[in-house]
């Protein structure tokens, strides 16, 4: 497990030293129509959902990560992101942390020049929960559809709203699934 992060923050510092490898295109706000990479953190509100659930509440959540734009044509681009999440849940006596590095891959379209739609899969790797008992298996992927859009302040700062919703149950022979509503930014270098 140390090796997957250590490797992953490789990676996510990696990322300022592509910025040279521009591809250039349109003149906009949105982008000018460059490959993009950035930095994200959001705020999130996650909670559990499903009918096996009793007296749980949402939970204040984060995200950090790496962010990219793929330019694919006019207004449509791919936008994939490599988070680390804390989501969860609380209620009753103990609150629900899971640790997740949720991969979304985004379409992302540009109503104008600043206002973006954005939809996709998400692909979550649970890395570490509060969960101990022996009694509890949870389960080591989460796979989610995201709904969302943002907004371009200029070409380096992006605002974001998204909803996720996870499909696999989080606790296994339960029907217990991720919710999370987020609000972050963007910033490209």
């Amino acid at each position: 497990m140390k090796k997957i992060l250590l490797v992953i923050a490789i990676a996510l510092f990696g990322f300022q030293y592509t910025d040279a490898q521009v591809i250039k295109g349109t003149t906009s706000m949105k982008n000018n129509g460059d490959l993009r990479f950035g930095a994200k953190a959001s705020l999130m509100l996650t909670d559990l959902v499903g009918k096996d659930l009793v007296d749980n509440t949402p939970a204040a959540g984060f995200q950090l990560g790496g962010a990219v734009e793929i330019p694919i044509q006019d207004e449509i681009y791919f936008a994939p992101e490599l988070l680390f999440s804390l989501q969860g849940a609380a209620g009753g006596t103990d609150n629900v942390r899971l640790f997740y590095m949720n991969i979304p891959l985004m379409g992302k379209y540009y109503i104008t020049d600043q206002i973006a739609a954005e939809f996709g899969p998400q692909i979550g790797i649970l890395l570490s929960d509060n969960l101990d008992s022996i009694f509890v298996n949870t389960n080591s992927i989460d796979v989610g559809i995201g709904l969302g859009g943002g907004y371009a302040i200029n070409d380096e700062i992006y605002l974001q709203a998204r909803f996720n919703y996870g499909f696999v149950k989080v606790i296994e022979n339960v029907r217990a699934y991720n919710a999370t509503f987020q609000v972050g930014a963007i910033y490209y270098f």
